[in-house]
């Protein structure tokens, strides 16, 4: 039976597991010591929804994060806020989204510091007009990008990076940076057997030093070393757009999955993409940009997500792929489109 997975839904049932994010998060922030612990890490909602107010304006503002989690300490009392961005492909204003995602974060806590004192008593005039007291403070956000794409990483890892800015006024534009993992290029130290497992292979399959059987052989022989999860196959799958052979015996195998890889042309045209199989690639990305342009806004609705996916025109997809861009909210893309 052959299945198929989709990379943006693969992503997250894999990083729900706390043992898995906790280890990953200790393998970025403290070079692999166990200083988070899964029993830690809270859930938080994915979806920030705050007001922007402009003057005498105000505009209703959604994101959506991919992972979101609260650190407590021992004693329950939280410290940060920790987010996971998945990215498969290369995203050239992901300085500017991680930094609104981050902004989201801080202004929902600000918010709720403003419905604490919206009637507290004894506040001086200073505290009143921050809608904060001196004394508090807010939880640190940390977001960190995970791309797991085969071409090295040749975006802006900050906002200075997306800005045209003249040398001389340089020092007074504030910058922002970007954590990044890229999976083919990191020294992280992994405790958590799944997350090993998924980095080392993922940098088995886009080592193009060695040819398809050396790489068939290795994952075999590495699959015979150790017990792979079928979640980080399913990863695997996905990010490389694979459909997998399964049984109800075996499940997925690891050399399988190499072996749909080789014979893929996909696989082949990444690189050369002389094919059909090169264009469709094409297409089936400018789609996938478009839509995750458009997650910044919030759900979107099953029926769009078909429209998107099902067009095959590449000059369309352009188009569109411009207008969600441009867009300031769903319904403002459907709009433009003429849905």
């Amino acid at each position: 039976m052959n299945k198929s997975f989709k990379p943006d839904v693969v992503l997250k049932e894999y990083w729900a597991n706390n043992e898995r994010y906790a280890d990953f998060f200790n393998a970025v922030l403290f070079d692999g010591k166990e200083v988070i612990k899964a029993s830690q890490l809270e859930e938080r909602d994915t979806e920030e929804s705050n007001v922007l107010e402009l003057g005498s304006e105000s505009e209703s503002i959604t994101a959506a994060r991919d992972l979101f989690r609260v650190i407590k300490t021992a004693m329950g009392v939280e410290f940060a806020l920790v987010g996971i961005e998945n990215q498969y492909k290369i995203h050239y204003a992901m300085p500017i989204r991680v930094m609104n995602l981050d902004a989201y974060a801080y202004n929902k806590q600000w918010k709720n510091l403003r419905e604490k004192y919206r009637n507290y008593p004894g506040l001086t005039e200073d505290e009143y007009l921050s809608h904060m007291c001196k004394e508090d403070r807010l939880l640190p956000v940390i977001t960190v990008v995970i791309y797991y794409g085969e071409k090295p990483w040749d975006g802006a890892r900050d906002l200075h990076g997306v800005l045209n800015i003249p040398e001389e006024i340089r020092p007074f534009v504030g910058n922002y940076p970007m954590h990044l993992v890229e999976v083919i290029n990191n020294q992280l130290q992994f405790k958590n057997a799944d997350n090993r497992d998924l980095f080392q292979l993922l940098n088995l399959i886009y080592n193009t030093t060695l040819d398809k059987k050396t790489r068939i052989q290795k994952a075999q022989d590495y699959e015979s070393n150790h017990k792979i999860n079928e979640e980080v196959i399913h990863v695997l799958a996905a990010t490389n757009r694979i459909q997998l052979k399964t049984s109800k015996r075996e499940g997925s195998k690891v050399c399988t999955l190499f072996e749909e890889i080789a014979r893929d042309s996909r696989a082949e045209g990444i690189t050369e993409g002389r094919t059909e199989g090169r264009v469709k690639g094409i297409t089936e990305g400018k789609a996938e940009a478009t839509l995750e342009l458009l997650e910044d806004y919030g759900e979107i609705p099953e029926e769009l997500r078909k429209i998107v996916m099902g067009q095959t025109d590449l000059n369309i997809l352009k188009k569109w792929l411009k207008a969600a861009a441009k867009a300031g909210s769903i319904k403002e893309f459907e709009k433009a489109i003429g849905i």
